[in-house]
């Protein structure tokens, strides 16, 4: 019989160099992270410098070389574990729709031996599928398909297939599961390890969903079966919401107008930062007075003491945008010289690249149909299966008194009727 090239001395040999070489430059890793060894080089540069090192170290993994180097978990991670520091998940929700694709693209060139598996099988068994079996096909004209984006065996979609909802929010979840894997791989520990160590997790808006797969997972296979569960749930909440809420196109006045005033292009959610709630509600009752209940609009989010969002039809947030104008202070300006209590307010106003009033009563009808319709009424998770605790969004609470079946997941992305 003739022998395998991984039976010859030749292999053998080269798998020994590999040892030396990855044994060797682990040792000078043994006071900094390679991480941090690289921070300082060129995108790059410090790209293939990881890639190089992972992959050589996933050739001795995928040969069982004896004396493979395991890597170090890191001493933050270490000190959570023993109880003397505390570590939180948090993810994000809709405000990197036109670039998160850029970091799964690093995430998969650098980390590939980690990510690759998980990603083909993600695709392969929910996305792919779900995409192509969808009654509303317009919104999935280039398919899911993202391992033939990222190896690029197919070109990239447009920024603007990205951002859309129906594909941005699946694919944002399954970066966020994709970046917690890497975490969790290269501190040398494995999903559920790495979720041990948290204190507790929690997300903004859509990341609620992934925080509470990632709770919920014991082993690699429950993290992989609950990254399934959480991007079909996402699936259908981003394809139900568009439905139920299509884009419209504005005149171009209206658009171009907006644009050289500073706000961006007008969609369903405004970002107003700078104003208190006091000061922001009065402006938003005097809009809604000339405007149908089916315009009304509301404070959806309160992201901070100043900072809020405002959610309803861009027609209607851009006749908000317009009454702002009026008491906001120039970009620039110098109010130094005027007297206090007649400066104009500095704040600004920037619509979010997200095409769906998500936390507003205008998706109502989407939780009976993510629920009933597309998930058969199966509760995907519940908190009695979480392994660490979730807290709610909204007002902090603990997982005890919060449940985190589908139906309450639902109602997080219409939380409040607008605000008159």
């Amino acid at each position: 019989m003739r022998a395998t090239p991984e039976d010859t001395p030749e292999h053998a040999a080269r798998l020994a160099v590999l040892l030396k070489a990855v044994s060797h430059f682990t040792t000078l890793l043994s006071d900094i992270d390679i991480h941090s060894l690289v921070a300082s080089y060129e995108h790059e540069a410090r790209k293939k410098v990881l890639s190089a090192f992972y992959v050589a170290h996933a050739i001795l993994v995928k040969y069982n070389v004896e004396g493979t180097p395991k890597f170090a978990t890191p001493s933050l991670l270490a000190e959570a574990l023993s109880g003397r520091a505390s570590v939180f998940a948090l993810f994000g929700g809709q405000g990197i729709n036109e670039v998160y694709f850029d970091e799964l693209q690093t995430l998969f060139d650098t980390y590939r031996p980690f990510v690759e598996p998980f990603l083909i099988s993600t695709v392969d068994q929910v996305l792919q599928p779900l995409a192509s079996t969808s009654q509303d096909t317009s919104f999935y004209e280039h398919g899911l398909n993202v391992i033939s984006w990222l190896t690029g065996v197919t070109p990239r979609p447009p920024v603007a297939y990205f951002a859309s909802v129906p594909v941005s929010f699946p694919l944002i979840g399954l970066t966020q599961f994709t970046q917690y894997l890497v975490a969790a791989r290269v501190s040398g520990l494995s999903p559920a390890e790495l979720s041990a160590r948290f204190s507790g997790a929690s997300g903004h808006s859509q990341g609620l969903v992934t925080a509470i797969a990632i709770s919920s997972s014991k082993d690699d296979a429950s993290f992989l079966e609950n990254a399934n569960k959480a991007l079909k749930w996402l699936f259908f909440a981003g394809l139900r919401g568009q439905q139920l809420f299509p884009v419209l196109a504005l005149e171009p006045s209206v658009v171009q107008d907006s644009i050289e005033g500073g706000e961006g292009q007008p969609t369903p959610m405004l970002s107003v930062n700078g104003l208190l709630l006091k000061d922001l509600q009065p402006h938003i009752s005097k809009t809604n007075k000339y405007l149908p209940d089916n315009s009304q609009m509301g404070v959806s989010l309160h992201n901070g003491p100043r900072t809020f969002i405002v959610t309803g039809p861009p027609r209607s947030l851009y006749g908000l945008v317009t009454n702002l104008r009026k008491i906001r202070a120039p970009n620039g300006s110098d109010q130094s010289k005027v007297e206090f209590s007649k400066r104009k307010p500095v704040f600004s106003a920037r619509f979010l690249v997200v095409g769906v009033p998500f936390h507003s009563q205008y998706l109502r009808d989407a939780t009976d149909k993510v629920i009933n319709e597309d998930l058969n009424g199966e509760e995907l998770w519940t908190s009695e299966g979480l392994q660490i605790p979730v807290y709610h969004t909204e007002d902090g609470k603990l997982n005890n008194a919060f449940s985190c079946s589908s139906t309450q997941l639902c109602s997080l992305f219409r939380l409040r009727p607008p605000s008159t």
